[in-house]
């Protein structure tokens, strides 16, 4: 089963796991989390107000994606799907539950932690899963493991997953997207302290994205001004000088125009890292940032860079993807030690 739901799900790459024992509190508890611009829930059936809490974060912000989680029975599927929820999850593989949202093309992610699990949800069309409890059954080994017999099955991993190891499990293939346990506890919602969940929730969208700053670019006029500052600076601070026909790198950080490139920013670019660029375009665009597709660099079939259309104080920003198995160019640049 494939479905809009489960891509909208790995664009976010993490989804909120909510356990609310007062119905009252749900709606404080969705303006919080779109204030943290994460708008998505997946809220457990592990109380009685669950159905109800649904419907009340939906009836104060309707634009989120809301399902219900915890869900072990045919009825609590038709009690949550009537409040609103638009995804199941399962702790387990139920099988009436599994075969009731296929038949009634419900998008559902029933818990897998087992081969046998996993060609259960295989046999029925599915093609993502939950991994529950992650930490306890040894994550991304396991997850690996599993994938190379199930070929295109995709993982959720839930429970172990944090703001520390995130990035991690999103990094890899086969894992779709998170579940997020730590984002909105319970303690913190039965104490109305949404100000702190609102925090955690942006936070949780950053752990996602991952950025961190890759280099500044600076434009000079003519390759002989360019030649000159690049080795300028290498000699002042005994830097690498990383060497391409249009310009070099000195150390990591600072890349020097050879020739005019004001195409990208009058002054020159800023560049930053993100784990995932569909991510950072879905993350964007919802914000109204737009993105120059022209200016979109290709590598292996794949995008791995492109340029916001806004400058900065005269600046173009890009933003690179981070891959292990696809290093920053930089690195396979003609390499020097500059002395002057």
């Amino acid at each position: 089963m494939n479905h809009e739901i489960f891509d909208r799900i790995e664009k976010y790459g993490v989804v909120p796991v909510i356990k609310i024992e007062d119905a009252a509190k749900a709606a404080p508890l969705a303006e919080a989390l779109c204030a943290g611009e994460l708008e998505l829930a997946e809220v457990t059936f592990r109380t009685g107000c669950a159905a109800q809490a649904i419907a009340e974060m939906l009836r104060v912000r309707p634009d989120m994606l809301v399902g219900a989680g915890t869900v072990t029975t045919v009825d609590q599927v038709k009690a949550a799907v009537e409040a609103g929820a638009k995804f199941i999850v399962s702790p387990c593989y139920v099988e009436e539950v599994v075969v009731y949202c296929v038949e009634h093309d419900i998008p559902v992610v029933p818990g897998c932690i087992t081969p046998s699990e996993v060609q259960q949800a295989a046999s029925r069309g599915l093609s993502l899963v939950k991994f529950f409890p992650s930490g306890a059954f040894n994550g991304l080994d396991v997850i690996n493991a599993m994938a190379s017999v199930f070929p295109g099955m995709r993982f959720m991993p839930t429970g172990g997953v944090n703001a520390g190891n995130i990035s991690a499990y999103l990094r890899n293939p086969h894992v779709a997207a998170c579940g997020g346990t730590w984002i909105a506890p319970a303690n913190l919602i039965s104490e109305g302290r949404f100000d702190e969940i609102k925090n955690l929730a942006r936070d949780a969208v950053f752990a996602v994205l991952n950025f961190s700053f890759a280099h500044v670019g600076i434009n000079c006029d003519t390759a002989d001004e360019g030649n000159k500052n690049i080795f300028k600076l290498a000699d002042m601070f005994n830097l690498i000088l990383g060497d391409t026909p249009s310009s070099s790198y000195v150390g990591h950080e600072v890349e020097i125009t050879k020739q005019p490139f004001k195409v990208r920013g009058p002054h020159g670019h800023l560049g930053y890292f993100a784990d995932n660029l569909e991510r950072v375009i879905f993350y964007f665009e919802k914000k109204g940032i737009e993105f120059n597709y022209d200016s979109v660099k290709p590598y292996k079939g794949k995008m791995y860079v492109i340029y916001l259309k806004e400058l900065l104080a005269g600046f173009a920003v890009h933003i690179e993807e981070r891959n292990d198995h696809n290093p920053p160019a930089w690195e396979h640049r003609d390499v020097v030690r500059a002395r002057l």
